[in-house]
């Protein structure tokens, strides 16, 4: 039940239509018979430290961000955990008198690629170069990976990510977007961080069949569809395949317990996803 001492959690991006964050969380909430409540709130680029500075003033315990203001949001915080300043990219924030900005995404990345039996041998390329890419970019090197490619439509995004690649002890090489397929036959690890996929334009993809090898490791982090193109054309090349959601409920799971102190169910968190996105029970 909703009353006066109701904590907010909410996530903040544009567009965030798409998101089973609240069916998440709140399942979780309810779960743990804890009185939170999770919300979504696409917000104006203009408006965006309004958005933030409007959640501290209302008592608000944190709040996720997304696409576009993983890194626009740090100017706003008042300092970053280790983890968001090597990855110069925000996630999640607690507000607790100060606000402090984590990125949960390189641990949801980590979880997932590890779980796939990715243990840093070969090359490996990240497709996008925005926050989530840079949260990828430390997962991958706290994994072993040494070789990073980056295809990324703009190329000075492209070499920021690279310098920070740099940063953590790792070798980027940068490529045009439209040449990743060019590269991709040579790697071990292909990550999506674009995106190219998510609905409504489900159609699209950053590579096809042909550029992916049979023995890699794709994990699209688009999870809406679930089942992306992408995904799509790697299972067709014989290539293990992850899903976004895998990452989305991890990384949930660890702003979760950022903010409530406790451990929630992560079981139950994906099943009210894929609820959420239609394919649950």
């Amino acid at each position: 039940m909703i009353d006066s001492s109701t904590r907010l959690c909410c996530l903040i991006g544009n567009p965030v239509r798409h998101t089973v964050s609240p069916q998440m969380h709140n399942a979780a909430f309810r779960a743990l018979n804890l009185n939170y409540v999770y919300l979504a709130f696409e917000v104006e680029a203009q408006r965006l430290g309004e958005a933030v500075m409007g959640l501290r003033a209302l008592g608000a315990r944190g709040f996720n961000i997304t696409i576009p203001y993983k890194v626009e949001v740090m100017r706003f915080l008042d300092r970053l955990d280790p983890t968001a300043e090597k990855t110069g990219a925000v996630n999640t924030v607690v507000i607790d008198g100060e606000m402090v900005g984590y990125n949960t995404d390189a641990t949801g990345v980590e979880v997932a690629l590890r779980d796939a039996g990715c243990r840093g041998a070969g090359r490996a390329m990240i497709i996008g170069a925005g926050g989530v890419a840079r949260a990828t970019a430390y997962a991958l090197r706290r994994l072993g990976y040494r070789e990073i490619v980056v295809a990324n439509r703009t190329r000075e995004r492209a070499l920021k990510l690279a310098e920070i690649i740099r940063e953590l002890g790792g070798e980027p090489e940068v490529v045009p977007l439209e040449k990743a397929g060019e590269y991709s036959r040579r790697c071990e690890v292909i990550v999506n961080c674009t995106p190219l996929g998510m609905v409504p334009d489900t159609e699209s993809t950053p590579l096809r069949r042909s550029e992916i090898p049979g023995d890699a490791v794709v994990l699209d982090l688009v999870y809406n569809p679930l089942r992306t193109r992408l995904l799509r054309e790697a299972e067709e090349a014989g290539a293990r395949t992850v899903d976004g959601l895998v990452v989305l409920v991890e990384q949930g799971a660890v702003a979760f317990r950022l903010w409530t102190g406790v451990e929630p169910p992560r079981d139950l968190m994906r099943r009210e996803a894929e609820r959420g996105l239609g394919v649950g029970d």
